[in-house]
Parts: structure tokens; C-alpha cells; sequence
């Protein structure tokens, strides 16, 4: 029994570890469906004595695409019907309100069979945090699915602290789930995420982008009394989170994955140099959809995502466009992360600008 747990957590662990991002996973398996041996959703209806009733036609799709407006947390921006696309072919969508354990949390759902098919979190304005997974898994043969729900929330990173949960030194407890959520055993693991380099990541729509690098490690504990007397490294992954973007990349066992694209955010305006040098960068473009904004009437304003604020100066020069440049003092070493919110007959768009300080 105690392997079946250990080969059970193991697995959806390390599907944890290689997950990216990616877009809406169309056949997936959901929360609470009844799963074949093979993995795929039972579908068949039981029998009730009265004909089911039609399925209604699907209404019309929206006429212009989704934008996602930056008001919450900047590093991991989150919009229903917005899909993030990896370069291994993962696609990640997100939808609220998922209740895992006793609290609503984010679920973001994954493309790929290799990915698992969601991961739980919480996102407040300044912390993400872990909360478990659900995913497919091969197991003498068979696909079985189950999931892995965090007694407590694991603290992922902290921007406005700048700094992850550190090491747990004491074992957490977590449920193995089958799929319609029943709770098949207990086991205890350790967590650590600490803060690694920040520095550019590169990226297919966005190029070059800032992004700190997390480093993320789980190890399957035997304690005794809640003290870990052994330990079985399950997972030691990184992945780099950049404003306004999100999971820009993730690395697994040598392989990183990168952000291809996402449909519905703006091009971030980038600036990267060596500290003490950013009074004397060069002003830089608004640009929305990968054109200039020379609107006088639209209003735009700055929103700022991290603790230094008044960083950034937003003006119409003489180029005939909107302009953004670093005035004030000089900012510290690290990532900074701001918004120009721009409103056009009463629609939003924001446009992340992202810092790097070396």
C-alpha cells in the first residue's frame, strides 16, 4: 500500500513539475466525472425512465476578442476565455471558482495528456499559492486518474516580499482523490519555493521579457510524530513569472518550456539595464496590437504592481504618439512591474510595462 501511495503521489507530482501553460483542455476529464481504465470520460447516461432533453444550441461566440485587464496580481495575470500558448504545444485556460478542500480557488487547466489536467491555486494581489492537482497517470498498465489536494495552501511567491515559503522542516498533509473526489489515502510531503536569478527570459510573441525564476521542490516524507525521518525527492522544477505575462517558461529534468503567445495581452513595454542607469533610457512606445497610440483623446494612466510606485512617466512628445520613460529616482535591483490603463470610448485596454534592474 504504502508503494501504491508513494507511485501515485510520485507521478502526479512530477506532472505537476512539467506543466506550462496552455489553453482550454476540450477533452479533458472534469473534477467530478466517472473515468474507463483507459483514462477516457464515461459517457454514457443511466437509465432514468424519461427521455433526456435536448441539448439546447450553443449561442454565439463573442464578436471581439477577450482583454485581459491587469487589476489583480501582476506576475500571474488571470482571465476566463484568455489562452496561454507554450512551444511544446501545452494551452492553459483558467476558470474560478473551483472548491478544493473547503476554499474557492483558481483552477488552470491544461491542454496536453502529459500535463496534468488542472492545477489549484489562490491568487491574491501580491501572493500565489499552491493547492493541489488533478491528472492522468500510468499504473501497471492502465491510465487511472486521481488528484492531490493540499490540507494547507503552499505559498508559491510573494512580490510585493519578494520571496517564496522557504523550507518546511515540519511534514504537510495532503488527500490522494479519486475522481469524484473521494478521499482514497493521506500522505505527508515537504514543500520549498525559494526566490532564483531574475533576469530576461526569451519569448516567440513577446521577445525578450523580465522574469524571476522560482525554485519549486517537493519530497515525499516517512515521519515520526510530523518530524521527517526520511525523504523521497519528488520534484525540483523552476519556473519564471514576468508582469503582466504570467508563467514565461518552466523547466523539468533539463527540458524548459517557453511562452509561444497569449491571445488577449498587450505587448509589454521592456526595459532592462545596469542600475543607476535608468534616468538616461531611452523613452519607449505605447503600442496596442503592434501599433502606436497616437489617440490624444483616449485616457491613460499608470497603475503600479509592485512596491517602488511614481517610477514612470507617461507623456504625448512630439513624435505624435504616447511615450513611457523612468523619472524620479533610480529604482533598485530586481523586476518592477506597472500598467499603463488606457480607455477609449469607455473600453479598457492595459498595456504592461516590465522592468529589469541588473
Amino acid at each position: 500500500m504504502k508503494l501504491l501511495k508513494f507511485c501515485l503521489l510520485f507521478t502526479l507530482l512530477v506532472g505537476m513539475a512539467a506543466c506550462s501553460g496552455g489553453g482550454t483542455n476540450k477533452d479533458g476529464v472534469e473534477r467530478n466525472s466517472s473515468t474507463t481504465e483507459e483514462g477516457g470520460t464515461n459517457t454514457e447516461t443511466p437509465p432514468t425512465g424519461e427521455e433526456p432533453e435536448p441539448t439546447p444550441e450553443p449561442g454565439p461566440g463573442p464578436e471581439s476578442p477577450i482583454s485581459v485587464l491587469l487589476d489583480g496580481n501582476l506576475y500571474f495575470p488571470i482571465a476566463e476565455g484568455v489562452t496561454w500558448h507554450y512551444d511544446n504545444g501545452d494551452e492553459v485556460t483558467f476558470t474560478t471558482g473551483e472548491v478544493i478542500q473547503g476554499r474557492t480557488l483558481v483552477s488552470m487547466h491544461h491542454s496536453l495528456d502529459a500535463m496534468p489536467r488542472e492545477e489549484y491555486l489562490r491568487v491574491t494581489d501580491n501572493e500565489i499559492e499552491y493547492g493541489g492537482l488533478f491528472a492522468f497517470f500510468a499504473y501497471q498498465g492502465a491510465a487511472v486518474a486521481g488528484g492531490v489536494e493540499f490540507h494547507s495552501l503552499r505559498r508559491v511567491y510573494d512580490h510585493v516580499l519578494d520571496k517564496g515559503e522557504g523550507r518546511s522542516f515540519l511534514a504537510k498533509t495532503a488527500d490522494l482523490v479519486d475522481p469524484d473526489g473521494n478521499v482514497v489515502s493521506e500522505v505527508e510531503y515537504l514543500w520549498s519555493s525559494r526566490i532564483g536569478e531574475k533576469q530576461l527570459i526569451e519569448t516567440g510573441q513577446f521577445g525578450l521579457v523580465p522574469a524571476v525564476e522560482l525554485q519549486v521542490n517537493i519530497d515525499l516524507a516517512v515521519t515520526a510524530s510530523g518530524i521527517p525521518i526520511q525523504t523521497f525527492p519528488v520534484i525540483e522544477t523552476s519556473l519564471w513569472l514576468s508582469p503582466g505575462l504570467g508563467i514565461v517558461g518552466r523547466s523539468l529534468l533539463g527540458t524548459t518550456i517557453r511562452l509561444e503567445r497569449v491571445d488577449g495581452i498587450q505587448a509589454p513595454v521592456v526595459f532592462a539595464f545596469d542600475e543607476g542607469t535608468g534616468l538616461a533610457q531611452t523613452p519607449k512606445q505605447v503600442m496596442v496590437d503592434g501599433s502606436a497610440v497616437t489617440d490624444m483623446e483616449a485616457d491613460l494612466v499608470v497603475a503600479y504592481g509592485t512596491n517602488e510606485m511614481d517610477w514612470l512617466n507617461l507623456e504625448f512628445d512630439g513624435t505624435g504618439s504616447w511615450r513611457v520613460s523612468l523619472t524620479g529616482a533610480e529604482l533598485p535591483v530586481g523586476i518592477h512591474g506597472a500598467v499603463v490603463q488606457m480607455t477609449r470610448n469607455g473600453v479598457r485596454t492595459d498595456i504592461p510595462v516590465s522592468v529589469l534592474v541588473r
